[in-house]
């Protein structure tokens, strides 16, 4: 059986959202109203079909040092277009199985499975909503919306650590590191965290 993710129609997100920005700071209810446009559709049918947006729970995690965990992605993982990028976020694809009594239930849930299958977390976390990524200038990023949550915990550990390298830095650490490959959703989110 093939996945289904969630995902919104790009027009009528665009309709709702009516900027062209990279970040776009809009409150979370507002957000919310854009879900209820979405619905689940075969991944393999929409995975490079520019009409509609994919809608990723990207939650960047910071301790109690102000240090965030970054993460870079090996060859193992399965999108290949983001082998050897640096990420600072955890997240994926909301699934079918995700689906709750309402959209922004069925969001929350994929949030809670992404996180629970990629991180081992000391303690329960505390998130924070901080806007929306959009980036159209390469092609993974260009059917996909990162929803950008931080999350602070005391401490955090990648499970998968076959797919990731990860290490905790502060943001003037990662700013400065050289010969690096940073993800633009990586990027985006640097200069609004």
């Amino acid at each position: 059986m093939s996945e289904h993710v969630f995902a919104v129609p790009t027009e009528l997100f665009v309709e709702k959202i009516h900027t062209n920005d990279n970040f776009i700071k809009i409150n979370f209810t507002q957000f919310i109203e854009v879900l209820e446009y979405g619905d689940f559709f075969e991944r393999n049918k929409i995975e490079d079909d520019t009409s509609f947006k994919q809608i990723i729970p990207y939650i960047v995690f910071k301790n109690k040092n102000n240090k965030f965990l970054v993460l870079k992605r090996t060859e193992n993982q399965g999108e290949k277009r983001l082998h050897n990028l640096i990420s600072l976020g955890i997240g994926g694809h909301i699934n079918k199985r995700d689906e709750g009594y309402t959209k922004e239930q069925t969001f929350f849930n994929g949030m809670d499975r992404e996180i629970n299958e990629e991180l081992w977390l000391a303690h329960s976390a505390k998130y924070v909503y901080k806007g929306i990524i959009r980036d159209n200038s390469e092609d993974v990023s260009n059917v996909h919306i990162g929803i950008l949550f931080e999350g602070y915990v005391e401490y955090a550990e990648i499970k998968e650590v076959d797919n990731f390298e990860s290490t905790w830095l502060t943001k003037s650490e990662i700013e400065k590191l050289e010969n690096v490959k940073l993800e633009t959703w990586a990027k985006i989110t640097l200069e609004n965290i």
